[in-house]
């Protein structure tokens, strides 16, 4: 009898125990793909390839690299090559020397409609980085801002400009300050209500050269462009080309508090011939 019902009792809890097995959902084993820093790269006349600037830090498996982000448009990505310039190269980081320059040769999978430089991102980076609709504008700051900044900075505008409205409303302001002795400053604004976010630009003044190489001691608004906005949890960040006369400087400016900082810088050499 003792027999037959520890028999029973261990057929019980066998049946428990696989009722229980059953029931789990399978583990799956997850690969996710890390994120890497962007990287910048200028396009080619017929905008179907790309090579890779020059930058600070290395370009580490170039392959990894398989989207670019190109103003308002999204495409995946091939990787070629490396290449090495040519003795018909004048070392600029422009489409008229595409075919004469050195780097990582990528191609462009997607027709592209406009813009002559991308950011190089992975799959990882788009999950987290979704495209911003703006439009570009040129008009006078409002009182409410312009006060808003003054009362920041403790100095006097001398030339305040809405450069770029979002859909929700948000903008981009460029705001130059009045020089106090040989201190410059310009300053790149979003704003979206109470929410203010600044990127500064302080110089010492130079009549030839202050922000950029023969800049004339101007901060001009059409050297310093938005091409591209993204929004992600962290908030609004951009992409920015600074042009000078001897080359540009391309940036990935993510929010940090109520600052802009650079997350992936790059340089080109475009002085004309």
């Amino acid at each position: 009898m003792k027999s037959l019902f520890l028999a029973i009792l261990l057929l019980t809890l066998y049946g428990c125990d696989n009722s229980q097995n059953q029931s789990k959902p399978p583990v799956k084993s997850e690969n996710k793909e890390q994120l890497i820093s962007p990287y910048f790269g200028f396009l080619n006349q017929q905008k179907d390839s790309l090579i890779a600037l020059p930058m600070d830090q290395a370009m580490e498996s170039p392959e990894k690299y398989n989207y670019v982000i190109i103003e308002n448009q999204v495409s995946p990505l091939g990787f070629i090559q490396n290449k090495s310039d040519n003795k018909e190269s004048n070392g600029r980081q422009t489409a008229q020397n595409f075919a004469n320059s050195e780097g990582s040769l990528f191609t462009i999978k997607n027709e592209i409609k406009s813009g002559d430089f991308g950011m190089l991102v992975n799959q990882a980076f788009l999950s987290q980085y979704k495209i911003e609709p703006f439009t570009k504008v040129e008009r006078e700051t409002t009182p409410e801002v312009k006060e808003k900044l003054e009362k920041k900075y403790k100095r006097k505008i001398s030339k305040s400009t809405t450069v770029a409205v979002l859909k929700d409303q948000a903008e981009f302001n460029l705001t130059v300050f009045e020089n106090q002795q040989d201190s410059a400053l310009a300053v790149f604004s979003y704003i979206k209500e109470d929410q203010l976010i600044n990127l500064d630009f302080p110089a010492t003044y130079d009549d030839i050269s202050t922000w950029r190489v023969d800049d004339g001691g101007q901060f001009d608004n059409e050297a310093f462009q938005v091409l591209t906005v993204l929004r992600s949890e962290a908030g609004i960040s951009f992409v920015s080309i600074f042009w000078g006369a001897e080359g540009y400087e391309l940036n990935f400016y993510q929010p940090k508090k109520d600052k802009f900082t650079s997350a992936a810088q790059a340089y080109g050499y475009s002085s004309p011939l």
